[in-house]
């Protein structure tokens, strides 16, 4: 196995983090598992990412489970990360499939051209989207391609994940042209023997989601502006810390939107239901490798995942696992592609693997504005509401 890499864990970063049982080389490797097996989705044609292989050392082969479960999360968070990006400050939640055929009617961008990106980036953002615990995430790159331009997009992430992903950006013409378009504003902050990445619109920064000061820091560092629409986006990395750990970052997110006055949006995968045969086999599987799960019994549903997002601020919230996701929010076209890939015969597994894993989603709405939606939580582009 490969050597494991320095750790900085030779000082909490503030008082009380030493009572974190978190193993933290065991998360991290977590960002390594997610992007060998989206590599392994996208070779075998499920999703459409041609920046995961700069990102990954060794390629794994999956099974046909994994790799429609892959499918599933990352068609999910490409839904509605283009959806924020597109309506900003009146985005539906999770788009919900419109039309007899259930594709969905929402916008995208008619093509993915270069010279779009390589016109760079034009004046200030007019939204942002921050990705805690980011490993090895290539949505940016993703985005950019897409047609996207002005956005601010910032990842966080503990320190030894931030300098394996510099190194492999700095050392990547391709990446660095999409972060770089202007040839001549290729000088980036040198942090810490370059573990930092900072242009117009990407900032790639160190820091302990455990220490919400620390992320005050991080945010100031990265010019992020509060008062415009934000999207918050944590892909298994909450359920890792304990929850008086991780529920304070929910907060701070909102407090942060609130402080500014700018919509927010919050976008959390995670996993679910830990007391069920299937539950308990997955939770002690975890534990084995070092990964447990150590806020999944305090959320332990989707009911107690809505109040968490209310009890932290947050206007509007919703929940829904992944059977829900994959049968009434992603496009029904690309589902039925997809499905066609490999054999399948794994029909009750799959199952419940969807229902262990879930998307939360919580909304902040200004109060002065009521363009953005209704304040008191209720949406009319809510899934339930739409049907």
């Amino acid at each position: 196995p490969p050597s494991k890499p320095h750790l900085h864990r030779a000082q909490p970063s503030y008082q009380g983090l030493e009572f974190s049982t978190m193993d933290v080389y065991a998360v991290q490797g977590t960002s390594d598992d997610a992007a060998v097996s989206k590599l392994c989705a996208a070779e075998r044609g499920y999703i459409d990412d041609e920046f995961l292989q700069h990102f990954v050392i060794k390629k794994a082969k999956r099974s046909p489970l994994i790799n429609r479960g892959y499918y599933a999360r990352v068609a999910a968070f490409e839904i509605a990360v283009k959806d924020f990006l597109t309506n900003k400050q009146k985005p539906k939640v999770l788009p919900v499939p419109e039309g007899k055929d259930g594709t969905s009617k929402s916008e995208e961008p008619s093509s993915s051209k270069p010279e779009s990106v390589k016109d760079g980036f034009h004046g200030e953002p007019d939204c942002q989207i921050v990705c805690l615990g980011a490993g090895f995430d290539t949505t940016y790159f993703k985005m950019k391609k897409a047609g996207f331009t002005n956005f601010r997009y910032i990842e966080v992430d503990m320190a030894d994940i931030v300098k394996r992903k510099s190194k492999i950006i700095r050392a990547t013409p391709k990446l660095m042209d999409y972060i770089f378009p202007d040839s001549k504003n290729t000088q980036s902050q040198e942090v810490e023997e370059g573990e930092e990445v900072h242009s117009s619109s990407y900032h790639l920064v160190p820091c302990d989601l455990r220490d919400t000061n620390a992320l005050d820091v991080a945010m100031t560092k990265c010019k992020a502006d509060f008062s415009k629409p934000t999207l918050f986006i944590s892909e298994c990395v909450l359920v890792y810390m304990e929850a008086k750990f991780s529920t304070p970052v929910i907060k701070w997110a909102c407090d942060k939107c609130k402080k500014g006055g700018g919509y927010g949006r919050f976008l959390c995968y995670e996993q679910i239901r830990p007391d069920d045969p299937f539950g308990v086999t997955m939770v002690k599987h975890l534990k084995g490798r070092g990964c447990a799960l150590l806020g999944l019994e305090s959320y332990p549903t989707l009911e107690s995942q809505i109040k968490r997002y209310f009890d932290s601020g947050w206007t509007f919230a919703e929940a829904h696992d992944m059977n829900t996701v994959y049968a009434k929010i992603l496009d029904r076209k690309d589902v039925s592609r997809i499905e066609r890939l490999e054999l399948f015969d794994e029909f009750e597994e799959w199952k419940l693997f969807g229902g262990h894993y879930a998307f939360m989603v919580g909304s902040y709405v200004p109060s002065h504005s009521k363009e953005t939606g209704d304040a008191t939580g209720n949406d009319e582009d809510t899934l339930e509401t739409s049907h």
